[in-house]
């Protein structure tokens, strides 16, 4: 396998040469995820830093009394995992791909000496740690502050991709139940919203499919501009 290939199209690493990607590349192995796989668990793995090269990943942490909290969604090019060096914990968080994709992974001692050696790339990481911590506060405000049917379109505005046909948008393959656990609601909220989002024309529904018809609407929708009296904060 080409060495590179792991960080390629990684924008961690959009400042390096293919000579210096190459040489980082070879301390980071790709490992294949499948959808629905929990690809990291408390105490699975010690010190390991994990770079999303496709695919996206769920972190959560299970409550007390078994329910599940999303605290982000780790998409291409997002950084999570255990490493003290960067300031990251994970802290009793467990990881879920939500789709087929790939991972790199780098040991502690390869990100000190290949990444923070790198002023470009030490750069780039603080960039990506500030992005994380403003998500987590800004789950927070939304978990109070906005209605289920809001919250479930800023989760599909962060889960659209773009397709492999130019100028469209790779359906999001999710069940409710699943969307549901993303969002932070019952299933039965979570199909009541999206059923208000479909009558906006915003989504249209497939079995297991959901598509994005207009990605800019969607956003202005899960920021309070379609707000209706039909949906309460839950």
């Amino acid at each position: 396998m080409d060495e590179q290939w792991c960080l390629s199209e990684v924008e961690l690493f959009a400042d390096l040469s293919p000579a210096e990607m190459e040489a980082i590349g070879a301390q980071a192995p790709a490992e294949e995820m499948r959808s629905g796989e929990i690809v990291y668990s408390p105490g699975t793995r010690a010190a390991t830093l994990y770079i999303v090269k496709s695919g996206q990943v769920r972190l959560y942490r299970i409550l007390p009394d078994g329910r599940t909290v999303t605290t982000g969604i780790a998409g291409p090019g997002t950084i999570f995992g255990e490493m003290d060096l960067l300031g990251l914990h994970m802290s009793g968080t467990w990881a879920e791909s939500l789709q087929d994709g790939t991972l790199c992974l780098m040991s502690r001692t390869d990100v000190q000496r290949l990444l923070l050696a790198d002023p470009r790339v030490a750069t780039r990481i603080a960039e990506r740690i500030g992005a994380r911590i403003g998500e987590l506060e800004q789950r927070l405000a939304d978990a109070y502050g906005k209605t289920v049917a809001e919250r479930t379109a800023g989760t599909l505005v962060s889960l659209a991709v773009p397709d492999r046909r130019p100028g469209r948008l790779a359906p999001i393959r999710l069940t409710h139940e699943q969307l549901a656990a993303l969002v932070g609601t019952t299933r039965e909220h979570a199909t009541k919203a999206l059923g208000e989002i479909a009558d906006h024309g915003l989504v249209r529904l497939r079995r297991g499919r959901i598509m994005v018809l207009d990605p800019d609407a969607l956003s202005v929708f899960a920021e309070g501009g379609y707000r209706s009296s039909a949906s309460g904060v839950a």
